[in-house]
């Protein structure tokens, strides 16, 4: 418990007034208890035994009615503690979930790269459940189970302590126990947190997949993958139900020999007069009081061990460095666009050279076009623009200073970037124009999409721009969804520009209707052109030639048809046949 407390404790610290208030009624509720057996006690020795006598039954009834207001006090006590457990737990929660969001946006590429969606999900959602959890009565039962069991440890020894002695040699049976049992939960705990994590990734696959799934008609298979998916995590569960199912009899079992012990040794006290019966049943109540420690012990560690694997997995997330803490760039200025690459490789891993000594510039607005097969790394070397990813070694400049002497949000609020899978949010219209601008007027969005050429379109549906569209831009044509995306970039109205392959999967007619359209977009920008059909090329001043992640040449189209096989080879299988003249320098 003591290292979940430790590891969220800057979170917890704005809430310890409102945590000393819940203990604050916790120990009033459990002083006011021990209450009770005392008053037997009393009532037993002093005043069942003297019932005739005059005034007796007047003290009888003030008595029972004070134990029955110190029952009304103690249920009252209960509910003000839970409800500021309640309380802390809330506020904990929600600032840690905000914490962790945050931390999710701000990380680096090359984490996501590697961590599985699904699993993510359910460390923000279920995770962060368990330590709800905790801090709601997780904290309060382990508490009292110690202050109670110490206290009427206490109060048995100074009640009688013969019989108090008896009871003490169980604990140590007590202490075994949960300990062995707290190591086979904790490492039952890890296996269930991480079979999670491995359902939620399936689960998210399948849905974002669900279209290649069935258009392979792949449902029962994947019904069964889930399934056995689901069945390992049953089993995990299962195994942590049983340790808890072993353990509470045993603890039930051990408290009840110890009440055993309490009846005959304590009876055989009171019957030779060495104890009186009050002081027997004042330890009956006593006992009494203990089935809460040992009815929610084996819950309570169950609780503990979840909370502990919740907290080992969200503090990975926040304890992995994000790009807030590389970010020691100051620079804020506007862009002029020029840019350059000084001796730049990369490598994803040292096994794997993906990028090696790139060497280029390109002026404030020109247009320059990247050419090479698949896997020349033209993807790679764009995303290092951005930050993305950082070079190996080399250097990137922007206007002759290096990138990471920018401020990464300055950085990349210049730089606009066309995907070929456009991606947008389930929102309106409005909202994903207005990505990147939310504080953007209708007539301002309106304005980037008229440029786009989808504002006629999108004045046509029922709810014009306010129109939702589906998970992914569902509902929208490949066309439709790409000059939203090139709207959305205009409004931007970036100092430099990369279009990344975003007309490759358009027909012949739409694409060249989107050609048109980013020429309106690269106007008065330094823009990067990456493509697999060399038709569009044709506004790029220059063209990089890339292979096996190395430059092969870097001129215009006419002069890289005489001194590039590579480029010539592809320009010929493409235009095989047809106009040579597509391409323009």
């Amino acid at each position: 418990m003591l290292s979940v407390l430790k590891r969220f404790r800057s979170f917890l610290r704005p809430y310890r007034g409102i945590l000393a208030v819940a203990v604050f009624f916790m120990l009033l509720v459990d002083v006011v208890g021990y209450a009770l057996p005392a008053g037997i006690g009393w009532l037993t020795d002093a005043v069942f035994p003297r019932i005739g006598e005059p005034g007796m039954l007047e003290t009888l009834v003030i008595a029972c009615g004070a134990l029955a207001l110190i029952g009304v006090a103690r249920g009252w006590f209960s509910h003000l503690m839970i409800r500021f457990y309640w309380r802390a737990a809330e506020l904990f929660v929600s600032d840690l979930r905000r914490s962790l969001y945050g931390k999710l946006m701000h990380l680096e590429l090359s984490f996501y790269d590697r961590a599985r969606t699904g699993d993510l999900m359910s460390r923000v959602t279920a995770d962060i459940q368990l330590l709800r959890s905790f801090i709601a009565w997780g904290i309060e039962h382990r508490v009292r189970i110690v202050l109670i069991s110490a206290t009427i440890f206490v109060l048995m020894l100074v009640t009688e302590w013969r019989i108090a002695l008896v009871v003490y040699t169980v604990f140590p049976v007590f202490f075994l126990i949960l300990v062995r049992f707290s190591r086979r939960m904790r490492a039952a705990v890890d296996a269930r947190q991480k079979q999670i994590g491995a359902l939620a990734s399936r689960l998210q696959e399948n849905l974002t997949g669900i279209r290649v799934v069935k258009a392979f008609a792949m449902e029962d298979e994947e019904i069964r993958r889930f399934a056995v998916r689901n069945e390992e995590l049953q089993k995990r569960e299962t195994g942590m139900s049983l340790l808890a199912a072993y353990l509470n009899p045993l603890l039930m079992l051990t408290n009840g020999l110890a009440a055993l012990a309490v009846v005959i040794y304590g009876g055989y006290l009171a019957v030779t007069g060495l104890m009186s019966l009050g002081v027997l049943l004042a330890f009956v109540s006593f006992l009494g009081l203990m089935n809460f420690p040992v009815g929610m012990l084996a819950f309570n560690t169950s609780m503990i061990a979840l909370a502990r694997g919740a907290a080992l997995r969200i503090g990975e997330i926040l304890d992995t460095p994000d790009q807030t803490r590389a970010d020691t760039g100051t620079a804020t200025d506007a862009f002029r666009g020029r840019l350059a690459f000084r001796g730049v490789s990369f490598a994803y891993d040292e096994r794997t050279p993906v990028l090696s000594d790139l060497t280029f510039t390109i002026e404030p607005g020109e247009k320059v076009a990247l050419f090479g097969l698949t896997g020349a790394g033209k993807s790679t070397l764009i995303s290092l623009i951005p930050r993305f990813y950082a070079p190996s070694s080399g250097r990137i400049e922007i206007d002759g200073r290096d990138i990471t002497g920018w401020n990464l949000k300055a950085l990349r609020s210049q730089i606009g970037i066309v995907l070929q899978e456009t991606f947008l949010f389930s929102a309106s219209l409005r909202e994903n124009i207005a990505f990147a601008r939310p504080e953007a007027s209708l007539d301002e969005v309106r304005e980037a999409a008229r440029h786009a050429e989808v504002n006629d379109f999108i004045e046509s549906l029922p709810d014009g721009y306010d129109t939702i569209v589906g998970e992914r831009g569902v509902g929208l044509s490949g066309g439709q969804r790409q000059r939203v995306a090139i709207a959305r970039t205009l409004l931007q109205d970036p100092r430099l520009l990369i279009l990344d392959d975003c007309t490759s999967s358009l027909d012949a007619v739409t694409e060249r209707k989107i050609q048109a359209q980013l020429v309106e977009l690269m106007r008065g920008r330094t823009t990067i052109i990456i493509a697999q059909r060399l038709a569009a090329f044709a506004p790029a001043d220059r063209i990089i030639v890339l292979d096996s992640g190395t430059i092969r040449g870097i001129d215009s189209h006419a002069r890289l048809l005489e001194t590039s096989p590579l480029y010539r080879e592809t320009y010929e299988a493409q235009f095989a046949g047809g106009p040579a003249g597509e391409v323009q320098e």
